[in-house]
């Protein structure tokens, strides 16, 4: 029986999941281990707080971790910290810490995008401050897609139309601290030549507007299990597809994915190289967008409003109509990835799949 380390937080939660009996409590672990011992791995749960890297060796050992939406991100800090801690030791972390770095975080998130080269379809940028925005303000093309950096269901989410609404948007977003900024000041007259903070350090992402969008998708790929829904822009939230009611979205087959749609998903999901992924994808008649995605405590709602899910056989995706829980869809990527990770580290390759 082969063992795999689960750590959960303090209030003994793992993972995230629609419909999950108390409110907030993530999966249920025993179903978990159940799913997971049919796959002859044997689940080991520990808290956070119990990791001691002094005296415990976790080189090698694999480790799947909760992340956190706590107010404030602040023990999601903590998790961080944590969990890049066990990579630094040699710990097999799944999925790997960057990925955890850009959960809620959509200024590293779009970083990633662009430094694993995902696409190139999509322009943005970000910024740390209003005074680097206006080292750049003459390079924007209006209208542009305003984003904070956290924020989940459409929040922190604007179209911005002008020079003027931009620079009151950035001033919107930051939440000043006005005896600091006061001390700052002192520190300007006291010390010749010394440059002031920026009041406002808000990080956030510019990105390229796409017109004349209906709807976008939101697909999760679960090892060989890819579900899909459609979210249409509903009257009164703009830009904004997310946040829209799961009541109304439309799963599976009522989806009407375009034509290579999957193909793009699944393009993505490999370059990642990760269990599981939930990726947002827009579409304007000709070319596929990759607007948002996350690989780890991602919103789960997809499997249980789907009847089932796609996958991929022999270069031709079908419709499984097969309604499966949420623990079951992943104890089945988690293993599925550590199989095809073994097969890759003993050098041995499917070719027919690389194709």
């Amino acid at each position: 029986m082969n063992t795999l380390i689960a750590l959960i937080d303090y209030k003994s939660k793992f993972g995230s999941k629609h419909f999950d009996t108390p409110y907030r409590s993530g999966m249920d672990k025993k179903k978990l281990s159940m799913y997971l011992k049919e796959l002859s791995y044997h689940v080991e749960y520990r808290y956070l707080n119990e990791i001691n890297l002094e005296d415990e060796d976790y080189r090698g050992q694999n480790i799947i971790y909760t992340s956190s939406e706590d107010i404030g991100y602040k023990y999601k800090s903590y998790i961080e910290d944590m969990i890049y801690a066990l990579e630094l030791s040699g710990a097999q972390l799944i999925p790997s810490y960057q990925h955890l770095r850009a959960n809620n975080n959509k200024v590293f998130m779009e970083l990633m995008r662009q430094s694993l080269r995902l696409t190139n379809n999509l322009k943005a940028s970000v910024f740390g401050s209003m005074k680097d925005l206006l080292m750049n303000i003459d390079t924007v093309v209006y209208p542009i897609v305003f984003k904070t950096s956290g924020g989940a269901s459409g929040t922190g989410v604007s179209l911005i139309k002008s020079e003027k609404e931009l620079i009151a948007k950035v001033k919107e977003v930051n939440q000043r601290d006005y005896q600091t900024d006061i001390r700052d000041y002192g520190r300007s007259l006291k010390h010749k030549g010394y440059i002031r903070e920026s009041l406002y350090r808000q990080k956030f992402i510019l990105q390229e507007f796409i017109p004349d969008l209906q709807n976008d998708w939101k697909v999760y790929l679960f090892g060989e299990k890819l579900y899909i829904f459609k979210r249409p822009l509903l009257k009164g939230r703009g830009i904004k597809a997310s946040g829209g009611g799961y009541d109304n979205y439309f799963y599976g087959l009522e989806a009407e994915a375009p034509d290579g749609l999957f193909d793009y998903a699944l393009d993505i999901y490999n370059k990642m190289e990760v269990p599981h992924l939930s990726i947002d994808i827009a579409y304007d008649g000709n070319e596929f967008y990759l607007i948002e995605f996350q690989a780890l405590y991602f919103g789960t709602a997809g499997i249980p409003y789907s009847e089932g899910y796609f996958t991929k056989e022999k270069g031709s995706w079908s419709f499984i109509t097969r309604k499966l829980e949420i623990e079951k869809v992943y104890a089945d990527s988690i293993v599925t990835y550590l199989s095809t990770k073994i097969t890759k580290d003993n050098g041995v390759l499917d070719f027919d799949n690389q194709l």
